[in-house]
């Protein structure tokens, strides 16, 4: 277990993890507003790119008013997509490689 010196979360690029987060923003912002506007036709994936506002928005009653539902759809895509950077640069700075047997 003490193979590494240095905490994982200390050399992480958290500006590379932000920008990422930053895009998957930009992405659930077009994705929405593409579902939104063309009602009679459904964009494929938009599950897959949507998934981390979804799953925040699973915790939250349809009920709620728009406003906020958009700040939490923009906020869970953030955080989805600023941990998917942060697990993108663990994976490439210690591998899939060194695992033991």
């Amino acid at each position: 277990m003490g193979r590494y010196d240095e905490s994982i979360f200390l050399v992480l690029n958290y500006k590379y993890s932000s920008i990422f987060g930053a895009v998957g923003i930009v992405i659930g912002l077009c994705s929405f507003i593409f579902n939104y506007f063309m009602v009679p036709v459904s964009l494929p994936g938009y599950s897959v790119l949507a998934a981390p506002a979804m799953f925040i928005l699973s915790f939250f009653s349809e009920e709620t008013d728009f406003v906020p539902k958009m700040i939490l759809f923009l906020s869970g895509q953030f955080l989805g997509y600023f941990l998917i950077g942060c697990i993108i640069q663990i994976i490439k700075k210690h591998g899939l490689g060194h695992t033991q047997s």
